[in-house]
């Protein structure tokens, strides 16, 4: 009888198993619209920590959705002062986790914003000429937009300021050879394209200013006109350079 007992828990624990329902993450998603961010960075990141939600991707989401919107906010950066470092982090979590690209492709629109807001840091360094501090940056951005081919071309361009010349030759051939497998733009987003303006002035900046070269400058710009040219500040830098 109890060999009989023990048999039916066995079976019944398996069942359970079989039968279990993923989590829906509602308590998250009701956290995130009530704003409640103290508690929903708590409850995700228990998720993060248990076996059977660990491996899934919603739960760092929400840790990123959740930092990014605390690092907009002043009230909240006071007490999470690293809160847009951690929403890059927490994103880079998302690509890792997220094999399929599902829970990225319908999140679009946040890491489109969350990258924008980081190519403004990065266009204010660039102004201010702090090409060092730049690398680091564009490392922050390939934790969540690896792909992204202007960056490499940026990167390119911020070692050639360094006067790092065998960083940048490594580089410039990634960069080279990520242009070359693009066939069209038509999936990409406007900051995709700004960060491919950016990132091409930049590397035909140190072509012509620090290697005193115009040609591969000039085979640059040629090939990316294409994608650019209904953007009046790359036309203008384009037939500054060509012309």
């Amino acid at each position: 009888m109890k060999k009989l007992a023990l048999l039916v828990l066995i079976v019944s624990g398996f069942a359970g198993k079989s039968f279990a329902q993923p989590p829906t993450y509602d308590d998250l998603i009701i956290l995130y619209a009530d704003g409640n961010y103290d508690k929903l960075l708590k409850v995700a990141e228990k998720y993060t920590q248990k076996d059977d939600t660990k491996k899934d991707a919603i739960p760092f989401l929400y840790l990123a959705k959740c930092n990014f919107q605390m690092s907009k906010d002043q009230t909240w950066l006071e007490k999470y002062p690293k809160a847009f470092n951690d929403a890059i982090r927490f994103a880079g979590n998302v690509i890792k986790k997220d094999k399929e690209g599902v829970v990225v492709e319908e999140n679009k629109e946040f890491f489109v914003e969350l990258k924008g807001a980081l190519v403004e840091d990065i266009k204010n360094l660039i102004d201010e000429g702090s090409y060092a501090k730049l690398m680091g940056y564009i490392a922050k951005l390939h934790r969540f937009s690896k792909d992204d081919v202007g960056s490499y071309f940026l990167k390119t361009g911020a070692q050639y300021q360094e006067k790092d010349k065998s960083g940048a030759k490594l580089t410039q051939k990634e960069a080279w050879e990520r242009l070359d497998a693009v066939e069209n733009v038509d999936s990409w987003s406007d900051v995709d394209k700004e960060m491919l303006k950016i990132g091409v002035m930049e590397y035909c900046n140190a072509q012509i200013n620090v290697m005193r070269q115009t040609a591969p400058a000039k085979e640059l710009l040629g090939k990316v006109k294409q994608w650019l040219e209904d953007d009046e500040e790359f036309m203008d830098y384009y037939n500054k350079i060509i012309n």
